[in-house]
């Protein structure tokens, strides 16, 4: 799977003129395709310093933050054969602009462990008019 343009042209085999290219996560987290590569969307996932899990959304060269309306992501997060709901609030930031249900930025009131992976889903995103149910989040423990 592609991860990235940098040529925002591409083949088959998600090759640019430059050769392969990659995305790179704005905030430093890990990236996940949400959509078809290219017209879609990706999810920046991350543990911050606090310990708690932030999703950002971004545009589908992961190159700019997309505000979305919703107030909260459920996450069904999967661990060690159990299951735990994960709710993430819509972040307002005066420094941006965006405000609780006009943002980007979601993040957990707890703290998870940090250097633990994990998999699970988004139970609902809606990303302007597109609905994305059971969006699959991996996250591999690296980036802290």
């Amino acid at each position: 799977m592609c991860l990235g343009c940098s040529e925002h042209v591409h083949d088959e085999n998600c090759q640019s003129q430059g050769g392969y290219h990659v995305h790179t996560a704005l905030m430093g987290g890990e990236l996940i395709a949400v959509g078809e590569h290219g017209s879609g969307y990706n999810l920046e996932v991350l543990i911050d310093e606090s310990d708690h899990l932030s999703i950002y959304i971004l545009d589908a060269h992961a190159e700019r933050f997309v505000r979305i309306s919703q107030p909260i992501l459920e996450v069904l997060i999967s661990e060690d054969d159990q299951s735990t709901v994960l709710i993430l609030d819509a972040v307002a930031d005066s420094a941006t602009g965006e405000t609780v249900g006009n943002t980007s930025h979601f993040r957990s009131s707890n703290s998870v462990q940090a250097n633990s992976a994990f998999e699970g889903h988004i139970k609902s995103l809606r990303i302007g008019s597109r609905e994305y149910n059971q969006t699959k989040i991996l996250y591999s423990g690296t980036n802290k």
